[in-house]
């Protein structure tokens, strides 16, 4: 295990600067605007072929492919867009929802709901347990413009140390969180913040559950 996969494990946060270029940024905005237009937010990107393919482009990041292991998969793509027409607080909280094929019938699943069209529901802690989200950035990102704010280590079942980590980082650089640390995100105050939520997790889930768009998700 090296020290960045240690990090994570502890903190439950990471920042990799320069994950991406300038020029593949400037490819993945060119996609997201031909085929997101308008559009401050969706949880649906899996649907496109240039959002599986960067997926599958940040697995083979060194210190991605350390945290992730050999055996994830990409489950879910969100895209987050806030200028100072179009922003919003968000409040200190996990993330405890997955996308799912078909509701189970099993004591360990919760919170059943239907988000834009897709069915999500709270698995077993050990499934969020194995989650990891990676975000990508398209801008720089600091205080002004919305970072990121978690609590680092607060992923952990028993935790001692909850400091507070504000998340900047440069464009093109990427933001890797457990889904199950606090985190929340304050209104911007000037320029503009776009970002690319990918969340990477087990092949298989229990229960009989199963992820959706198996197509999208198995490579």
């Amino acid at each position: 295990m090296n020290d960045s996969t240690s990090d994570f494990k502890r903190d439950g946060v990471l920042i990799l600067p320069q994950v991406l270029s300038s020029i593949r940024i400037k490819e993945i905005i060119n996609s997201c605007e031909s085929t997101l237009p308008d559009i401050v937010g969706t949880r649906n990107l899996l649907r496109f072929g240039w959002a599986t393919r960067l997926a599958e482009e940040l697995k083979t990041h060194a210190e991605i492919s350390s945290i992730l292991g050999s055996n994830s998969k990409v489950i879910q793509c969100n895209y987050f867009s806030k200028n100072v027409d179009n922003n919003w607080y968000v409040t200190l909280h996990r993330d405890l929802s997955i996308p799912v094929a078909k509701e189970v019938e099993s004591e360990h699943w919760s919170g059943w709901s239907i988000k834009e069209g897709q069915l999500y529901a709270q698995p077993p802690r050990r499934v969020l347990e194995s989650l990891v989200a990676i975000r990508v950035h398209f801008e720089d990102n600091d205080e002004d413009n919305g970072a990121l704010q978690v609590l680092k280590g607060s992923h952990r079942a028993h935790s001692e140390n909850n400091d507070t980590m504000v998340c900047r980082v440069e464009a093109g650089g990427a933001v890797i969180i457990s889904p199950l640390i606090l985190h929340k995100s304050s209104k911007l105050k000037s320029g503009r913040r776009r970002v690319l939520h990918f969340v990477f997790g087990p092949h298989h889930l229990p229960d009989g559950a199963s992820w959706p768009n198996a197509d999208h998700t198995n490579q």
